[in-house]
């Protein structure tokens, strides 16, 4: 695969948009990653690890976003426990404070100077209109739009706190 075949995983396929990742773990020969889009929701993909360095720079752009929004997020907290970093961002916008399980040495790498940083994120035609507003909320386990204040999400049934 070439890079620019990396960007384009690293994308919804819905929306093109950049999501937040929220876990990447090294499996085997593997890199598993979750990501969040924000207004489609959540996947999982996986990337051999033999090309970490053609990607390495998506993942540190999609770890320091909000999962609301898909801004930029300053990581606000840091704890190593053995293999993982869980890392807390907030999102200058909403004060969201998202957690992510980042793999230790992913996370070394993502962390260091010299990793690209991460740009804000630019909506797309099919985005726009779409774009959530300070007061919508969304569902933490699909990401659809909750309209009241219901206790069960209407599109995944999941329990809302």
């Amino acid at each position: 695969m070439t890079n620019l075949d990396y960007s384009k995983m690293f994308t919804c396929p819905r929306c093109g948009a950049v999501g937040n990742i929220y876990l990447v773990k090294v499996a085997g020969n593997k890199v598993i990653v979750k990501q969040r889009c924000p207004v489609h929701g959540g996947r999982a993909f996986k990337i051999p690890l033999k090309d970490k360095d053609n990607y390495i720079n998506l993942i540190q752009d999609g770890v320091f976003r909000c999962y609301k929004c898909g801004q930029e997020a300053k990581q606000s907290y840091i704890r190593v426990s053995a293999p993982w970093a869980l890392i807390k961002t907030s999102c200058p916008t909403h004060g969201a404070i998202t957690t992510q399980k980042i793999w230790g040495s992913i996370y070394n790498e993502i962390s260091n100077k010299e990793a690209a940083t991460p740009q804000p994120a630019q909506p797309g035609p099919s985005q726009i209109e779409t774009m959530p507003s300070e007061n919508m909320k969304f569902c933490p386990n699909c990401g659809a739009e909750l309209m009241d204040s219901r206790s069960f999400c209407g599109e995944c049934g999941s329990k809302l706190n």
